[in-house]
């Protein structure tokens, strides 16, 4: 049996979660603690598995709980409870270890479950892998965070602590600017299921051609360490296709959802120990982003919206937003910014390096087949979402372009 202790200085909170799961149908032994105090006697003594607290609490906090757990040395899977005002707590405790956080208000006896067992899971498989071993994600996460990991702390071979440090790295940061809406209308005020989600597809599109991770730092703003693996590709080549990519999922975001987003892209550097730094840069980007002009924004030389034409940003935001209107053309985006028809085909073609037309088409693949994966819709809906009248002409399509149809991603997803 796995041991949970519930630390929450209000029973009735502690009482919820002890009595609508059967925790000993899957394995698990639970037991309460109404203090921190409480909790660290108890943590003498007894071996936790789980440690699920509140965040704030009179006497210790939660984070304090959390340090001094830390100190005593012993490493429990912790599960923070907290509110809807307490996110940059929350992101103070995964700083400090934490691996997941429940949202008292909403959260349901599913989501409690769900959440102890993901991180017994995640428990186990480093457990299976070494004692003293963590996954490249954890190593990159900690670096992030500021935090350093020795190469003999991190369980690698030498000859993979020097692939993590000849790799080079971009940070992005993406914050959510819009979506109160679609909290309400697609999640039912479900602040961690909006933010799952909207992970899950930044994420599938990010990573399709290149190793991403992506960390969930708060419901409104999560940070991707991109790994450039490719030494043939150009720095510039590379923060291009992380640009592009993020483009695509956030016009699947507004077009599915209605969610507007923001990001910053930092510099490439080489080696772990510039990641804190790039992320602190990326967010500073994120803040001076303009979802009406340019939503994403670039650091360094490479910063190709600096180099790009306010005209074709315009164009590429409005064609994000217009992307499901049958009528779409050169011609219209070209009126819509204020420039003649042949002027902008010109500039796209220079900013973009493909055609319009060839733009328009792949990211109408590319949303098709996030809704598809993502979504519960009908083929024929998601084609009309898209801009196609004729569904049939949608899935051929996609068939010729990528040599297999929309099926078979679903198939190869499961």
């Amino acid at each position: 049996m796995k041991v949970l202790l519930i630390v929450d200085d209000e029973a009735y909170a502690r009482q919820a979660v002890v009595n609508t799961i059967p925790w000993a149908e899957y394995g698990v032994e639970v037991y309460q603690a109404s203090s921190g105090k409480e909790a660290l006697e108890f943590m003498k003594k007894y071996t936790v598995d789980i440690l699920m607290t509140d965040i704030r609490m009179p006497s210790m906090t939660g984070l304090e709980l959390l340090e001094k757990v830390n100190q005593m040395g012993i490493s429990p899977a912790v599960i923070m409870l907290s509110s809807y005002n307490e996110f940059e707590l929350v992101r103070s405790a995964m700083q400090l270890g934490a691996e997941d956080y429940l949202f008292k208000p909403t959260m349901m006896p599913g989501d409690i479950l769900e959440s102890v067992q993901r991180v017994l899971e995640k428990k186990k498989e480093i457990k299976n892998n070494s004692v003293h071993t963590v996954s490249k994600k954890d190593i990159l996460k900690c670096f992030l965070q500021g935090e350093k990991v020795s190469k003999s702390s991190s369980g690698m071979t030498a000859e993979q602590w020097k692939e993590l440090e000849n790799t080079e790295f971009a940070v992005v940061c993406i914050q959510l600017i819009k979506y109160q809406e679609c909290l309400t209308r697609v999640f039912g005020d479900d602040l961690s299921l909006m933010q799952f989600s909207i992970g899950n597809v930044l994420e599938e599109v990010i990573s399709e051609d290149g190793e991403c991770f992506l960390y969930r730092i708060n419901y409104k703003e999560c940070a991707i360490i991109c790994c450039k693996t490719k030494e043939i590709e150009s720095r510039k080549l590379f923060i291009e296709r992380i640009y592009n990519k993020l483009n695509s999922g956030f016009t699947f975001l507004k077009l599915y959802y209605q969610i507007e987003v923001a990001a910053g892209i930092s510099d490439l550097t080489q080696g772990t120990e510039f990641l804190a730094r790039n992320y602190a840069h990326a967010t500073e980007l994120c803040a001076r982003a303009d979802t009406e002009v340019n939503k994403i924004r670039i650091s360094g030389v490479s910063d190709i919206a600096g180099s790009m034409k306010k005209e074709v940003i315009q164009a590429l935001n409005y064609i994000g937003e217009n992307i499901g209107n049958k009528e779409l053309s050169l011609q219209m985006v070209a009126d819509k910014i204020g420039v003649s028809k042949n002027y902008f085909s010109k500039i796209f073609k220079e900013s973009m390096g493909v055609k319009f037309v060839d733009y328009i088409t792949k990211l109408r693949m590319e949303q098709a087949r996030n809704l598809y994966l993502n979504s519960d819709m009908k083929i024929y809906e998601i084609a009309e979402l898209v801009g196609y009248s004729d569904w049939h002409y949608l899935y051929n399509l996609y068939k010729k372009m990528y040599g297999h149809s929309l099926s078979k991603e679903k198939e190869g997803k499961r």
